[in-house]
């Protein structure tokens, strides 16, 4: 009798802790779930449809920025191309994907960056509020439409500080040139380069052995698709950058001028007629500057 009531206790004991197992693999199993399921996003909204974004920074001009039939365009505080790039990790925010709400009742939204905001993205008419960064993990708060019915404060992960801290200049193409630029004068420090007047090709002030036809179309396409690695404001003012060191002219008798910089090791064009500077790629710069050298002839055995 005894040995079947400890039977009895061994296989209720059995089933107990095969039933604890069971229990504790499912939480498991749920909590894992829970970790690689996809977070709902910021907002519904699509950022591949968006039209029109406002940038706000207390103590800075608003950015706006339009898209056209010709691409995204600043519009304010000057007119440019925008760089695709900069937008597109803009319009991403709406989907980025979050980290958990926040009860703005439980909270004060001040001791979040929220009251007032860091800065605020709207984005054809949805306002995100940009608040601080949360310590732990290193997201940031952000607020969906402040002050309306449907708002609420989510956490997702950080971004590039310059899509917010207030500098059109971040948003900038980095083309130098308008998209097909039709070229027609190229002056640099030491070098003119014209498009012929008398058929195709181009010709060189002054003329040496380096200006080959070759050479010449060479540096009139390196001029084409001449981009930055960066955009920046200025870097010198005033009298120090009223001087044209580049003068790039084009078929519609627009010109394009720069100040040629170089400092901290670095070598840049500044606009003249925008605030606006371009930090060239150090392997690139001398193709802009100078004809290519052709490489010198081989003598035969």
């Amino acid at each position: 009798m005894k040995t079947a009531t400890v039977n009895l206790l061994l296989a209720v004991t059995a089933v107990g802790l095969a039933s604890l197992v069971v229990v504790d693999q499912t939480k498991q199993e749920a909590k894992l779930s829970a970790a690689i399921a996809p977070k709902p996003p910021l907002t519904a909204i699509d950022g591949n449809a968006v039209r029109r974004i406002v940038l706000h920074n207390a103590g800075s001009p608003d950015i706006q920025l339009e898209k056209t039939a010709i691409g995204w365009q600043l519009t304010a505080p000057v007119k440019l191309p925008a760089d695709l790039v900069e937008i597109g990790t803009i319009t991403e925010l709406l989907g980025a994907e979050t980290h958990g709400d926040i009860d703005a009742s439980k909270i004060e939204r001040a001791k979040l960056g929220l009251d007032p905001p860091r800065s605020t993205i709207e984005l054809d008419g949805t306002v995100l509020a940009i608040g601080d960064i949360e310590p732990l993990k290193q997201s940031r708060y952000v607020e969906v439409n402040p002050g309306k019915p449907d708002a609420h404060i989510r956490l997702i992960n950080d971004f590039p500080p310059e899509l917010v801290d207030g500098e059109f200049t971040d948003l900038a193409n980095k083309a130098l040139l308008p998209f097909e630029a039709d070229i027609t004068r190229i002056e640099v420090p030491g070098l003119i380069v014209s498009k012929s007047q008398v058929g195709p090709g181009w010709t060189s002030t002054p003329t040496t052995e380096a200006a080959t036809s070759p050479a010449l179309q060479a540096f009139a396409d390196g001029w084409r698709s001449a981009r930055a690695i960066a955009t920046l404001p200025p870097l010198v003012e005033g009298s120090a950058a009223a001087k044209a060191d580049v003068r790039i002219g084009l078929a519609d008798g627009s010109e394009y001028r720069y100040a040629l910089i170089d400092k901290a090791g670095g070598r840049y064009l500044q606009r003249l007629d925008l605030p606006l500077s371009y930090q060239l790629d150090p392997g690139f710069a001398e193709g802009l500057l100078k004809l290519a050298t052709a490489p010198a002839a081989t003598a035969a055995p």
